[in-house]
C-alpha cells in the first residue's frame, strides 16, 4: 500500500510537526522517537521554521509499499484509528455560528409572527386631572402636653433635664408651712393654689419655688389650730389629697428616717376624677370619734350602726350643718369610757369599710398648746368611689 502527499503544507492535527512520524515510515532515530539524524533533531529544536523550510522534502515523500516483515519499532500511531480534522480549520481563525432554535425538539417554541400592537399600547398615556392637594405636613403624636415645672431649656446644675419623677413628697413641717417636693408639672401646683390655698381664712404668708420643690408658709399656726379652725385644716387636708387624686398622684406611704417631718409619698398612676375622700380624727382620750365631709349615707348611718352593736355603750350622736358628724361612747362613773378604744376604732373602720370607703392614710400635725407641749393631733384619711346620680333623658313624668 503506497501514501502520496501532493499537499506538502501538511495541516496541523494537534501535535508539533517535528515530532509527527507519517504512518508507515521507519523511524530513523528510534531513540529520541524523532524522524531524522541527531544533527537535525538539535537544530529543528533551535529554529524549526527555518529548518521545515529548507528541509521540507525531508518529512514528505512517496512512501514505499507495505510488505510482509519485520520492521523497527513506530511510535504506535499504525494502530490508532485515522485523525480527522477540525470542521472549517482553514488556516485561519473560525467565525462563531450564530446559535439556531432547534424547532424539531420537543418543547421547543416557534417564534410567533410579527403582528401589530394592540391599540391601547398604541395610545399616547395621559395624566390624570388629580385635584390640589394640601402641602404635606407632619403631624405630632399624642405627648404629654402638660407644662414642665422646671423648662428643658433652663440649664441647672446637678440635674438632668430630661428627667421627670414620678413620686411627689409631701409634709407639714412646724405649724404652718407645707413643703412638696418633685412636682413634674405646673397644672398640679396652680391646682393647689387655686383650690387649697384660699381655704385659710389668714391667707398665705410667702411662696417659693426651687427647681421640683415648693414651699409655702401660712399667717398664723393653721397645723396646731383647733375649734373651728382646726376643722378648716382638716378640710384642706382632704381637699389636698383630692386635687393629688385628680392630677395622678396615689397616696402610698410615710417615712421618717432622715427628714424633720414625716414624709407622705405619692406615685403617679394616672387621673382619677371619681376619687372621693373624707378625714377622720380620735380625741385625746379615744373615746369620740369626728368625721369631716364624709358621704352623707356614711354620716347618718354610722352611729346606728355602731349603737345596733353596743346599745348601751354610746352616749349620742351628734350632725352639725357643715358635714360634721361625731359618735361619742359613754363614760363610767370614773370617767372612762365603756368601751375599750381599740374596738371602737376597729369597729368604726370595719363599718366605713363596708359603705365603700376604706383608710389610705394618716398625716401628723404639730402638737397643740403652750410652746408645743401639748398632745401631737393625727387625721385620718379615707377614700371611695364618687357615687354620681344616674339622669334617665327619656324618663316618664307620670303622664300617660
Amino acid at each position: 500500500m503506497q501514501h502520496s502527499h501532493p499537499n506538502l503544507n501538511y495541516p496541523y492535527y494537534g501535535q508539533p510537526y517535528h515530532y509527527y512520524v507519517p504512518p508507515g515510515y521507519p523511524q530513523a532515530y528510534s531513540a529520541s522517537g524523532g524522524n531524522g539524524t541527531p544533527e537535525q533533531y538539535a537544530q529543528m529544536h533551535k529554529d524549526p521554521n527555518a529548518f521545515r523550510d529548507k528541509h521540507t522534502n525531508m518529512h514528505y515523500y512517496p512512501q514505499p509499499p507495505v510488505q510482509a516483515g519485520n520492521y523497527p519499532a513506530t511510535n504506535g500511531l499504525q494502530d490508532q484509528p485515522p485523525i480527522h480534522p477540525p470542521p472549517r480549520s482553514t488556516g485561519h481563525t473560525p467565525f462563531p455560528q450564530t446559535k439556531q432554535p432547534l424547532t424539531n425538539r420537543p418543547g421547543a417554541r416557534i417564534p410567533a409572527t410579527k403582528t401589530q400592537p394592540l391599540k391601547s399600547a398604541m395610545k399616547k398615556p395621559k395624566r390624570s386631572n388629580s385635584e390640589a392637594h394640601a402641602p404635606l405636613q407632619r403631624t405630632r403624636t399624642n405627648s404629654d402636653t402638660r407644662q414642665r415645672l422646671v423648662p428643658m431649656t433652663r440649664a441647672r446644675t446637678n440635674s438632668n433635664p430630661s428627667y421627670l419623677p414620678d413620686h411627689l413628697f409631701l409634709s407639714f413641717l412646724g405649724t404652718n408651712e407645707l413643703r412638696i417636693h418633685n412636682a413634674a408639672f405646673q397644672d398640679t401646683l396652680d391646682d393647689i393654689k387655686e383650690k387649697v390655698l384660699p381655704m385659710w381664712p389668714s391667707g398665705v404668708a410667702s411662696q417659693l419655688t426651687a427647681g421640683y420643690s415648693w414651699r409655702v408658709t401660712f399667717s398664723r399656726n393653721p397645723w396646731s389650730a383647733s375649734g373651728p379652725d382646726g376643722i378648716i385644716v382638716r378640710r384642706m387636708i382632704c381637699e389636698l389629697f383630692a386635687r393629688l387624686a385628680h392630677q395622678g398622684y396615689q397616696y402610698l406611704c410615710s417615712v421618717t428616717s432622715g427628714y424633720p417631718a414625716p414624709q407622705l409619698v405619692f406615685q403617679e398612676v394616672g387621673p382619677d376624677d371619681s376619687a372621693d375622700f373624707f378625714v377622720a380624727y380620735f380625741s385625746r382620750s379615744g373615746h369620740r370619734l369626728t368625721l369631716i365631709k364624709p358621704p352623707r349615707h356614711i354620716g347618718e348611718t354610722i352611729g346606728l350602726r355602731l349603737r345596733s352593736a353596743w346599745p348601751y355603750k354610746f352616749a349620742a350622736h351628734h350632725v352639725s350643718e357643715d358635714e360634721v358628724y361625731t359618735v361619742e361612747l359613754k363614760r363610767n362613773s370614773l370617767g372612762a369610757p365603756e368601751l375599750d378604744k381599740n374596738v371602737f376604732a376597729s369597729h368604726a373602720l370595719q363599718e366605713i369599710n363596708m359603705m365603700g370607703f376604706r383608710l389610705v392614710a394618716t398625716v401628723p400635725l404639730a402638737r397643740s398648746g403652750l410652746l408645743g407641749f401639748g398632745s401631737r393631733k393625727e387625721v385620718w384619711v379615707f377614700r371611695g368611689t364618687q357615687i354620681k346620680p344616674r339622669s334617665r333623658a327619656n324618663s316618664r313624668t307620670g303622664r300617660s
